[in-house]
């Protein structure tokens, strides 16, 4: 199949953002005498957005407490605006895969469910200027509901000027491929993330990368 763009995931796709956000966590967590978590525990919570991250962290019996996890939150994004680009790397090789695509004539845009101001800085610090234009890196804000939704995703779609349907939808979990499905694009998974194979094959990818090179012979042919 031929695409004519490529949205990508940032955590778990473009860039190992794990260590952040553990270190976030666990920064919040003592900060209100809570108990720490493995990083186990903050894997198994990622992908659904900055306060249902936060609530898969919490002790059990502060989980389903909303004013609770909005002190919570409201600390955890201080701790994470402190630590976001401590340790957060690109994964080996994908600078040169996405600009290896954008040469192919690919149009390329990500979308995030961490906080927008962050997702940007993310990118361009990490990624550069080049690659993506900033009215298509887009992370969670307050007029488009988060992914699975796939409104960002349209809208995206929109603004890049594609059609859906031959458009690619990368990322390393099932929120990503859910996305994907939901907004009728072609879902793409990347088992260098945080996801194993069989979540990914589970959630319905069409296609599942191992490598850059794998994710570049998929959206190039």
């Amino acid at each position: 199949m031929q695409f004519d763009a490529a949205i990508f995931d940032l955590d778990g796709t473009l860039c190992d953002t794990i260590g952040d956000l553990h270190t976030s966590m666990n920064e919040m967590l003592r900060t209100l005498g809570l108990p720490e978590v493995g990083r186990e525990v903050v894997v198994a919570s990622i992908n659904n957005g900055a306060r249902e991250f936060v609530r898969g962290c919490l002790p059990d019996n502060l989980k389903h407490d909303e004013a609770a996890l909005d002190r919570c939150l409201a600390v955890y994004k201080e701790c994470y605006a402190r630590h976001y680009l401590d340790t957060t790397y690109a994964f080996p090789d994908m600078k040169k895969l996405l600009s290896d695509l954008r040469e192919a004539g690919l149009k390329l845009a990500v979308l995030s469910n961490k906080q927008d101001a962050m997702v940007k800085a993310i990118i361009f610090r990490i990624y550069g200027n080049s690659i993506f234009d900033e009215n298509v890196v887009l992370g969670g804000n307050d007029f488009l509901p988060l992914k699975p939704n796939p409104a960002a995703a349209y809208y995206l779609a929109g603004v890049l000027r594609v059609r859906p349907d031959r458009t690619a939808f990368v990322g390393d979990s099932h929120v990503d491929i859910a996305t994907a499905i939901n907004a009728g694009m072609y879902p793409v998974g990347v088992s260098w993330g945080y996801r194993s194979e069989e979540v990914l094959k589970k959630a319905g990818a069409r296609a599942i990368c191992k490598t850059p090179d794998e994710l570049r012979h998929v959206l190039l042919g």
